[in-house]
């Protein structure tokens, strides 16, 4: 491995180096315009990668389409990184291209990358199956995954997905190891509250979304969720104030709840409200 590094090394660097510094003690117009070629034909080697930051870039601003276009951009050249390839895949799930993801996916996969990458890919894979509705082999793939490598990511998505099949026990369990291991994630944070929630446990999920409140998170469930519990515990009002902050985030394919929902939520919670003469 290192002396494929090396070589690598000296055909990219020293050795245009050394042919730059021939060509210029001969001929400086030579060097010149051979310098001029190597840095056009490295910009295009490297375009891959400046097409991958081009996304990055613009999806910083919001513009998810064009981060999409330089993503694509960026994969069609047969050269994007690994952790570019598996970017371009989740951004596609993200907002609703999933047989596209699972193409890219599939065929990241097949070519046994590192195994870092194809961790990676893999618990991408999962969020897949879960869109095409295969709860089930979901979370066998994750499971797959999580008995290997150990993220906050998979913790997670796995922790969310336990939920969704009902074992609330079993998924308590994994909760409170994810909370553990990293009770600093908003999403960890999320999901050992609602877990509290469906079990009833109201105080203790109160207790905890209040926690989550404090790190002001940037996606709508979290202030859904934890309107569920203020609801459940009679009080309406602010139940109702964090159902109206949900409608403030961006809502995307793989939101756990749709804006349509928090809206209803809101119409019934404000129904409550009127006819209970709460102020």
């Amino acid at each position: 491995m290192k002396s494929n590094a090396l070589m690598k090394f000296f055909l990219k660097f020293l050795l245009p180096v050394l042919i730059f510094v021939i060509l210029f003690f001969f001929n400086s117009y030579a060097a010149l315009a051979f310098a001029v070629l190597y840095i056009a034909y490295s910009l295009y080697d490297g375009r891959s990668a400046i097409f991958a930051i081009m996304g990055n870039v613009s999806y910083g601003k919001g513009d998810v389409q064009k981060s999409m276009e330089w993503f694509r951009k960026a994969y069609a050249t047969g050269k994007a990184q690994p952790k570019t390839i598996i970017s371009y895949a989740y951004l596609l799930l993200k907002y609703g291209k999933v047989n596209e993801s699972e193409a890219i996916l599939d065929k990241f996969l097949s070519k046994s990358p590192a195994f870092d990458d194809e961790m990676l890919a893999k618990s991408n894979l999962a969020l897949v199956l879960w869109k095409k509705g295969n709860l089930d082999g979901a979370v066998d793939l994750l499971e797959e995954v999580f008995s290997k490598y150990k993220t906050t990511t998979i913790y997670g998505s796995l922790g969310y997905l336990l939920i969704l099949k009902g074992d609330l026990e079993k998924a308590l369990a994994f909760n409170l190891e994810a909370y553990d291991y990293n009770n600093s994630n908003s999403v960890i944070v999320d999901n050992l509250a609602q877990n509290y929630y469906l079990l009833g446990e109201l105080d203790k999920s109160e207790e905890i979304y209040e926690k989550l409140m404090s790190q002001n998170p940037t996606y709508p469930e979290a202030y859904y969720n934890y309107g569920l519990t203020l609801e459940a515990k009679g009080k309406i009002d602010k139940a109702l104030e964090n159902m109206e902050k949900a409608l403030n985030f961006q809502f995307t394919f793989l939101s756990t709840v749709s804006r349509e929902d928090v809206e209803n939520k809101i119409k019934e919670l404000k129904s409550k409200k009127n006819n209970s003469g709460e102020q």
